[in-house]
């Protein structure tokens, strides 16, 4: 893979996250800046950025002596960050106004464009990320949508197991509908509770896939 244009910091930090995501760089896989630099032909000092910015992101680690290492898939984070993000979501559809016409049929919009999408897992991600985005903009709490873009952040490399497989994104589209059917027909705790029950089946699929079914932690 090489970046044939000067590229910005913005370039290295995608192409790195796309070898990550893709898991050319694999959980516990050392990173050295010289060969990846080398790899993607560009200088040292870009990889280095992008790598202390993936560190920030919790898509990598860093220690003393060792440099960089790709940060290892863990079972725990998957138990302590999903029930938070679906506690967070739950609690920003409780409080928040009840949605305008135009709000319900932009969230209609975004669950089609995931339902219709032949698109690889991070497109997939994207979309889903904007139907959640879509489903909580009537919230006047910015702190809390801030801190949710945050985990969410964290969460990319296990939602992109998830991605992976058309059954578990057609699911998830019915599961997005009902919730919106909920809200149409003004059933908000109806809503918040599909809501819950829609991260707490993600969570457990997705530790089904990486922790029961071998794929490497």
């Amino acid at each position: 893979m090489n970046i044939f244009r000067q590229p910005l910091r913005a370039d290295v930090h995608e192409a790195l996250l796309a070898l990550i995501l893709q898991g050319d760089l694999a959980p516990g896989q050392r990173l050295r800046d010289t060969e990846l630099a080398q790899r993607l032909g560009v200088s040292r000092t870009p990889v280095r950025e992008a790598l202390l910015r993936l560190e920030r992101e919790g898509f990598i680690t860093s220690q003393l002596h060792q440099g960089f290492s790709v940060k290892p898939l863990a079972e725990d984070e998957i138990r302590d960050l999903y029930p938070l993000v679906g506690l967070l979501e739950c609690s920003a559809l409780e409080r928040m106004p009840a949605p305008p016409a135009d709000q319900l049929a932009r969230l209609e919009a975004a669950g089609q464009a995931l339902h219709q999408a032949d698109a690889g897992p991070v497109d997939r991600i994207e979309l889903d990320q904007a139907w959640h985005r879509t489903l909580l903009a009537g919230c006047p709490n910015q702190h809390l949508l801030r801190i949710l873009a945050d985990l969410k952040q964290i969460l990319f490399r296990y939602e992109y197991t998830f991605m992976q497989e058309a059954q578990w994104v057609e699911e998830s589209t019915h599961e997005h509908e009902a919730i919106a059917r909920a809200l149409a027909g003004g059933r908000r705790p109806e809503a918040v509770t599909l809501l819950d029950r829609h991260w707490e089946r993600t969570m457990q699929v997705i530790l089904t896939t990486l922790f029961t079914q071998g794929m490497p932690s």
